[in-house]
């Protein structure tokens, strides 16, 4: 048994120290992410907001995270992944570590909200520095390993936030702000980028670009198969969000008072998979293209959207949690590799921020959307339907997954941008 989980964590082996610096980053600070986790909490009991004032804070603060996400990703392209997350998470953390001295309720709304937009703004250097730091062959384990080392920080904040919660939450902004500045110090004193004009780590020959566009929608043009794959990865994220928003529901619906507790219970499952069985997946699925991947990952959640919509027992869906983790692990190990190999190296930033502002608006839709299905069916019509619409981007997954197969195989002979052509 020891030998086993020993072999699936070879997978990490060899990578460039870097990226076990940036792995050691997101760990602490995941460990540290307590304000955002909190913050409906933090609005409606510790700063007296009603639940409709949490709500239009909660829509304004992803409203303002649109336009600084695709800035963020301009900017990370323009002056670099490593000066633009030293800055705006340095900033950030100081506007955190100010909350906790003001005591005006005002105050700190602004201040959570310049945090917030600063922190997402940055979000996408870390995708983009792990592209330029990588290989293809070791791309796909890099990308995991950092997503392992959120899904440790956060099975650990958790338990610690809700410790300080009640009656330390000054201290909450502060622990918040003081493990950010510690990750992004380690950032700044230890990683060096390749320089740009001796990167040769992304497999961009075919997708030169001068990088004169503000923002990706002409390179997603230019590039059909990035299209396509965000296109797809958006009924994947409209899908997703129904864990956290018809889920907890359905187990109100089944359960009442004891819905929430048996939901907590569930949501454990989550990280604590995600950590054990990251290394295992990304080993057993190293060789294989990524599309092919994301195409299963896709099928699992598949299953246990099926398994959701007949559930009655906590077994049950215990089963449908452990498929559905099995789904994300699989996708989210992938996206980086694959938009990393398909992008422009020059819109790299903005690629993986277009990625994350799709997810963002696919996770705002999912709830409104699936909110008023549920108004006039039940919970078994509507995960049905969740599962006929995962299976719709599953099947594009695997149709693009063959389409791309061919046009690289066809590249390697002539270098030609033979997809566009395919497709009209």
């Amino acid at each position: 048994m020891i030998f086993k989980i020993k072999e699936s964590f070879s997978a990490y082996n060899g990578l460039p120290k870097e990226v076990y610096l940036l792995f050691t980053a997101r760990i602490i600070t995941s460990i540290g992410s307590f304000v955002l986790p909190l913050l409906t909490l933090i609005l409606s009991r510790k700063l007296g907001m009603s639940e409709t004032e949490t709500g239009n804070f909660s829509a304004l603060l992803l409203l303002s995270q649109g336009p600084c996400l695709l800035l963020g990703g301009k900017l990370i392209d323009a002056v670099g992944q490593k000066k633009m997350l030293v800055f705006c998470q340095t900033l950030g953390s100081l506007f955190y570590f100010m909350c906790g001295f003001t005591k005006d309720h005002t105050t700190i709304l602004v201040f959570i909200m310049i945090a917030a937009d600063l922190f997402v703004a940055a979000s996408p250097a870390y995708q983009t520095m792990v592209a330029r730091l990588t290989v293809p062959e070791n791309r796909k384990a890099s990308y995991s390993l950092l997503y392992l080392g959120i899904n440790i920080g956060m099975a650990v904040s958790p338990l610690i936030g809700g410790l300080l919660f009640e009656k330390h939450l000054p201290f909450l902004f502060i622990l918040d702000a003081v493990t950010t500045l510690l990750s992004t110090g380690l950032i700044a004193l230890y990683i060096r980028l390749p320089e740009e004009g001796r990167q040769a780590n992304t497999d961009t020959s075919n997708h030169a670009d001068t990088g004169k566009d503000v923002f990706s929608f002409g390179v997603l043009k230019r590039t059909p198969v990035l299209l396509f794959f965000f296109l797809f990865l958006f009924i994947y994220d409209f899908t997703y969000i129904q864990w956290s928003f018809m889920l907890p529901l359905q187990f109100n619906e089944l359960y009442g008072l004891n819905g929430a507790r048996f939901y907590s219970f569930i949501s454990i499952v989550n990280p604590v998979i995600c950590t054990a069985f990251t290394p295992l997946l990304t080993k057993l699925t190293m060789k294989y293209h990524p599309l092919a991947v994301v195409t299963g990952g896709g099928i699992f959640y598949f299953a246990a959207y099926v398994l959701f919509a007949f559930a009655k027992n906590i077994p049950l869906f215990l089963i449908a949690g452990t498929l559905y983790t099995f789904g994300e692990i699989l996708i989210v190990i992938n996206i980086g590799e694959f938009i990393a190999e398909h992008s422009p190296s020059a819109h790299l930033g903005r690629m993986n921020a277009a990625r994350l502002f799709l997810q963002g608006t696919a996770n705002a839709l999912g709830p409104l959307i699936m909110g008023r299905v549920l108004s006039f069916s039940g919970y078994r019509f509507s995960w049905l339907l969740v599962a006929a619409i995962v299976s719709s981007g599953s099947m594009g997954m695997y149709f693009l997954n063959k389409k791309d197969s061919k046009v690289q195989a066809l590249s390697n002979g002539d270098g030609g941008d033979v997809f566009t052509e395919q497709i009209q």
